[in-house]
């Protein structure tokens, strides 16, 4: 009897563990206490919309969109998915960005994806959404170096700016294998920092991981208007590549 207590007791805690996670899975508590560590967060779909397909054909390109512009005055946002082996997407530095991205991604098997977002009061808002999928992207060679003309399209950016009424839309994409390391006989290879600059002025600064789609392409927004931008890229390999918007 008193066994059978402990179980429903037990059973009761872990359902209100989880009453407000949209998306239960059995990896979020250990990648949030590797990331947030012990810091306060709470579920915040309201204000975060994360929008994926309804079902990735492909994938190993998985466009995202992210638009947390809702939360005021953010001043870091985190993707991650989290049965992904490379769970982290980007680690944004906000700055003077607004925390706003697309991109495509890999996607290993069916998961959750969270976007986590730092207010002002240094409390994370996690917004949830579930990327359906077979799987299998993240344990495939690029294509994209199997090309012959590889070593002369390696880092070849194209960017456009597109201005708002309170700031810009910048794409941007560039060629790059975004090797994951997880096939037999690859290394990995790929962008793992993006500074987005107005004139000296650094306006937001982005860790990304290889878990990204090859070949990237990205869209960032930001807080005010400039004529032109500049948005430089680096690898693991030390490389480095700048693009220039108009």
């Amino acid at each position: 009897m008193k066994y059978l207590f402990n179980l429903i007791l037990a059973i009761i805690f872990i359902q209100n563990l989880y009453a407000n996670n949209p998306v239960v899975s059995p990896t979020f508590d250990d990648i949030m206490k590797e990331i947030i560590q012990n810091q306060k967060y709470i579920f915040d779909d309201k204000n975060i919309t994360i929008k994926v397909p309804k079902f990735a054909d492909n994938p190993t390109q998985v466009p995202i969109f992210v638009d947390a512009k809702k939360i005021k005055s953010a001043k870091r946002m985190i993707i991650f998915a989290d049965l992904n082996p490379i769970p982290k997407l980007v680690d944004m530095k906000l700055n003077d960005l607004l925390p706003i991205i697309s991109l495509n991604m890999k996607v290993a098997q069916e998961t959750p994806l969270r976007a986590l977002v730092l207010d002002e009061n240094n409390l994370w808002h996690v917004g949830s959404e579930n990327i359906k999928s077979f799987g299998g992207g993240c344990a495939v060679s690029s294509v994209a170096a199997s090309n012959t003309d590889f070593s002369k399209l390696l880092g070849k950016i194209k960017t456009s700016q597109y201005d708002k009424e309170d700031g810009s839309r910048l794409k941007a994409s560039i060629f790059h294998p975004m090797e994951t390391g997880l096939v037999f006989g690859n290394s990995e290879f790929f962008i793992n920092k993006i500074i987005i600059k107005q004139e000296k002025k650094i306006l937001g600064t982005i860790e990304t991981y290889s878990a990204i789609s090859e070949n990237p392409r990205f869209i960032f927004e930001t807080k005010d208007k400039s004529k032109k931008y500049s948005i430089e890229f680096y690898d693991n390999d030390g490389n480095e590549f700048i693009g220039n918007t108009k």
